[in-house]
């Protein structure tokens, strides 16, 4: 004779071994990280400016401004981590380049050692691109105003820069150049 309290025990025990065997036919790092994409956000000084991130093949992934929030996939073939080249820039500043790149993820690692077992190492997470994590996770361009130069024929030097970011012992020395007049 079965009791109420059995019957919840052999439902419970089903659940338990149901859960166990679902986890380890999946890759740990697929349940955990949801896929073999990841997000990335590009962020710069000034804002505003052009942003452009390339895979390794050279194809064109995101065209857009900074602020800006990318989904990206973190493999680029079975057990081949995604590359990416990233250019921020804009009128009047220097231009930026950055790589992101995949790393082997710690969910891969110690999660299918610990519950995934070999289906997790080998099909599920390589085939899924979990396995990988993408590096660095946010992209923060600081781009530097571009220093123009000219230099006449007699030696003057010409440089057009923010006076706070000229050194003190030149900025002292420096006179101001009033449109038309001459040099004295």
């Amino acid at each position: 004779m079965r009791t109420k309290g059995h019957n919840f025990l052999r439902t419970l025990a089903a659940m338990v071994l149901l859960s166990f065997i679902t986890v380890t036919i999946l890759g740990c790092a697929t349940i955990v990280k949801g896929g073999g994409r990841q997000k990335i956000s590009f962020k710069s000084s000034p804002s505003e400016a052009s942003l452009k991130v390339y895979d390794d093949s050279g194809f064109l992934v995101v065209d857009g401004a900074t602020p800006y929030t990318a989904t990206l996939k973190c493999a680029n073939g079975y057990f081949k981590s995604a590359k990416y080249k990233v250019s921020i820039e804009k009128n009047g500043y220097e231009t930026k380049e950055f790589n992101i790149e995949g790393d082997l993820s710690g969910w891969y690692l110690a999660g299918n050692f610990l519950f995934g077992g070999l289906i997790g190492y080998l099909i599920i997470d390589p085939l899924s691109g979990a396995m990988w994590t993408l590096s660095p996770k946010e992209v923060y361009g600081i781009l530097p105003v571009k220093v123009f130069s000219m230099e006449k024929q007699e030696g003057l030097l010409i440089v057009l820069k923010k006076k706070e970011e000229i050194p003190v012992e030149i900025a002292n020395k420096m006179k101001p150049v009033i449109p038309g007049s001459t040099l004295q």
